[in-house]
């Protein structure tokens, strides 16, 4: 029997490489020395013969033969992860586990309708599902996720689109940002709390007070109380618009869409599972049926 040569730690560090944009961040997020991710990329590159990294204005860029190696080696680490989940599986009564995280600005009936359709079909999976801000570092972290759902879009990991949610910005109706005008109120805003559902707080800048919290119930809770202002789903806040118990501010500009994305751990499913899954998300028509 012909041996492999190569070994996947080299392949992981390689992808490592690529998807957080560095040997420095592939070192931080794999927690090595810088030197010995180059070293490692060295050593894969003179065993297989092949150039996978070019220098280019000191950034580390894949030849076109590495392109195709990377995507190659996922194949091979996907099937090496899944073989020690299924292994694990079997000292559990082979129960299959799903983890979902949410972000929290992600409100939708009709992806949850999927989701559930999904869950009512397949009885042999465990579902774990919480909401989390997650920033795109964490995207990349995910190792142990099978389904993430975010606003963040990293091509790399090969993202599956969902719709787009606009959202407002929204304060108590009594609060005084309410009496201000554009360019007063973008101002205004920067000294005032904003209560956050994004892990990065990246809706605006703040010289003042962030609140983080994990749910939109939180967020409007803490706007009702006259607490701060937060930006929040159009489709949740609305009753509570209009029942005039928070009020959105008069400042269109600042109304946003965040287009959302689904990333999949493929070695978290069956390969008939998984074609069963995108069936469903990639059919925006299909109705779920309720037994």
């Amino acid at each position: 029997m012909e041996k492999s040569r190569t070994t996947l730690d080299q392949w992981i560090t390689l992808q490592a490489v690529v998807d957080y944009g560095g040997f420095a961040q592939a070192a931080d997020a794999l927690h090595r020395t810088q030197s010995s991710i180059s070293y490692t990329i060295n050593k894969l590159e003179q065993t297989l013969g092949v150039e996978i990294l070019s220098l280019e204005k000191r950034r580390a860029v894949l030849t076109h033969e590495g392109k195709l190696l990377l995507e190659l080696s996922r194949e091979i680490t996907e099937k090496a992860i899944s073989l020690e989940k299924k292994a694990k599986n079997l000292m559990f009564n082979n129960k299959l586990k799903i983890n979902i995280v949410i972000d929290p600005l992600y409100i939708s009936a009709l992806f949850w309708n999927k989701i559930s359709q999904f869950i009512k079909e397949n009885k042999h999976y465990d579902i774990n599902i919480h909401k989390t801000a997650l920033s795109k570092s964490d995207i990349l972290a995910q190792k142990d996720q099978d389904l993430v759902i975010t606003h963040y879009n990293v091509k790399s990991l090969q993202p599956i689109d969902l719709e787009s949610i606009k959202t407002v910005l929204v304060t108590h109706p009594k609060s005084v940002l309410q009496h201000l005008q554009h360019d007063e109120l973008s101002k205004e805003l920067q000294r005032h709390t904003y209560i956050s559902l994004l892990a990065d707080g990246s809706n605006a800048d703040h010289n003042n007070q962030v609140i983080q919290v994990g749910s939109v119930e939180t967020a409007i809770n803490f706007v009702k109380q006259g607490l701060g202002y937060s930006r929040l789903p159009l489709t949740v806040v609305q009753e509570e618009l209009n029942k005039n118990t928070i009020k959105q501010l008069n400042i269109h500009s600042e109304d946003k869409e965040y287009k959302f994305y689904l990333y999949l751990n493929k070695n978290s499913f069956s390969t008939e599972d998984i074609k069963n899954l995108l069936s469903l998300i990639n059919n925006p028509h299909q109705n779920l049926i309720i037994d």
